[in-house]
C-alpha cells in the first residue's frame, strides 16, 4: 500500500494492487504508484504537494500567476491538449477529456485546463458528486476511481461481477453522502464482510425456495446483492427475496409454512435477524410447552415476536408454569414482564 499526494490533492489517498475479477494482481500498489507520479504530478511527501498547493491548480491558490496565449501569443492546439490529458488524465470518460483539450488549448496550462475543466457540464455530469458546498473537492477524480475499484474488488470477492447497480451507491460513498466523510475502500470490506457473515449460510437455502417458488434459478451472488442493494432486490421479483429470506430461516429449522405467512409476517415487520433467533429458539419453547400439558404452535411464536400482545401473555404464561414446576428454569424465562431468549425485548 502507498500513499499519494498531489498539489491539489492534500488529503491523499491510499494506492493497493489492482486486481482483476478472479482476484489476480495485474499491476501492484509499488508499479501503480510509479505510475501516477511519473504521468499524473503525483508525489509520495506530502510536504511536497503541500509546498506546491498555492501555485496554479493547488487548493491553496489563490490566483494571479497563470499564463493565457493571449498574453504570450502561443497558439495551442486541441489535439496536443488531448494528448496531455490521456497522459494525465488516461481514467477520465471521453466527454470530459474533450473538454480537457478544449481547456488546453486556451491556456496551454494542464493545473488551469483542469480546474476549468471542472466547472463544465460534461465534468459535473461524471463527478458532481465529489464536490462539497463549498465547492471545493472531497477528492481528486483520480482517488476517487481508485477507492470505487476497490468497492468492486470486494464484491467480486463475493461473486459480484455486474456492478450496473452498484454505481449510484459508489458515488454516493466516495463524495461521503452517507455520513459527510467518504467510505474507504477498507470500510467498505467491512460492511460487505459483516453483511456476508451473517447470510451466507442461508443463501442455499434461498436459492432452493426461488426454485420451488417460481421454477427459476437465481445464484448465489444476485441474491446477496439483493440483500445489500435495494434496487437490486426490486429487480428481484418486486422484493419477494426479503420473503424467501424469513422462510429460509424457518424451514432451515423444520418449520414450512406458505409464503403468504411469512409475507404477512414480513409486513408486520419481522425481520431476518428476528427470524432467526425465533427460529432458533422455537423447538426449545415448544418442548417446554409440552412439559406443563401446553399445546404451543409456531404460529404463537411469530405473533409474540411480531407484538401481539395475548401471543405474549400466553407465552409468560406456560414460563411462569414451566418455572413453578422446577428450580432450575429452561428455556424461555419472563423478564420485566416480557419474555427473553424468544424475542428482542
Amino acid at each position: 500500500m502507498v500513499t499519494l499526494y498531489r498539489k491539489d490533492d492534500l488529503e491523499g489517498f491510499e494506492v493497493f494492487d489492482i486486481k482483476d475479477e478472479q482476484g489476480n494482481v495485474i499491476e501492484t500498489a509499488r508499479e501503480y504508484a510509479n505510475r501516477l507520479i511519473s504521468t499524473a504530478g503525483y508525489t509520495e511527501s506530502y510536504k511536497k504537494a503541500e509546498a506546491g498547493s498555492r501555485d496554479v491548480g493547488g487548493a491553496n491558490y489563490t490566483g494571479g500567476g497563470a499564463t493565457t496565449n493571449q498574453e504570450d501569443k502561443t497558439e495551442y492546439s486541441e489535439t496536443t491538449g488531448r494528448e496531455i490529458g490521456q497522459a494525465l488524465y488516461s481514467f477520465l470518460p471521453p466527454e470530459v477529456l474533450d473538454e480537457f483539450a478544449s481547456q488546453w488549448a486556451k491556456s496551454g496550462d494542464a493545473d488551469v485546463a483542469i480546474g476549468a475543466t471542472r466547472q463544465t457540464k460534461a465534468w459535473k455530469d461524471n463527478y458532481s458528486h465529489l464536490l462539497r458546498k463549498d465547492g471545493s473537492l472531497v477528492m481528486s477524480e483520480l482517488a476517487a476511481e481508485s477507492t470505487i475499484a476497490t468497492y468492486k474488488a470486494t464484491l467480486a470477492e463475493v461473486g459480484i461481477a455486474d456492478f450496473t447497480d452498484f454505481e449510484d451507491e459508489f458515488k454516493q460513498m466516495v463524495g461521503g453522502h452517507e455520513t459527510g466523510d467518504p467510505v474507504s475502500g477498507d470500510e467498505f470490506q467491512q460492511r460487505v464482510d459483516l453483511v456476508w457473515s451473517g447470510v451466507k449460510n442461508q443463501i442455499p437455502e434461498v436459492e432452493k425456495l426461488f426454485r420451488e417458488k417460481y421454477g427459476i434459478n437465481v445464484d448465489a451472488p444476485t441474491i446477496f446483492g439483493a440483500l445489500v442493494n435495494d434496487k437490486i432486490q426490486d429487480k428481484v421479483l418486486k422484493g419477494d427475496i426479503a420473503t424467501l429470506q424469513l422462510q429460509a430461516e424457518a424451514s432451515s429449522r423444520g418449520f414450512t409454512t406458505t409464503f403468504a405467512r411469512f409475507q404477512e409476517l414480513q409486513n408486520l415487520g419481522l425481520t431476518q435477524q428476528q427470524a432467526s433467533g425465533l427460529y432458533e429458539a422455537a423447538g426449545g419453547i415448544i418442548e417446554q410447552a409440552r412439559t406443563v400439558g401446553r399445546t404451543l404452535d409456531i404460529s404463537t411464536l411469530e405473533e409474540a415476536a411480531t407484538g401481539d400482545i395475548d401471543a405474549s401473555k400466553k407465552l409468560g404464561l406456560i414460563a411462569a408454569e414451566a418455572a413453578s414446576m422446577s428450580s432450575v428454569g429452561t428455556g424461555a424465562a419472563k423478564k420485566d414482564g416480557k419474555v427473553s431468549g424468544l424475542i428482542e425485548t
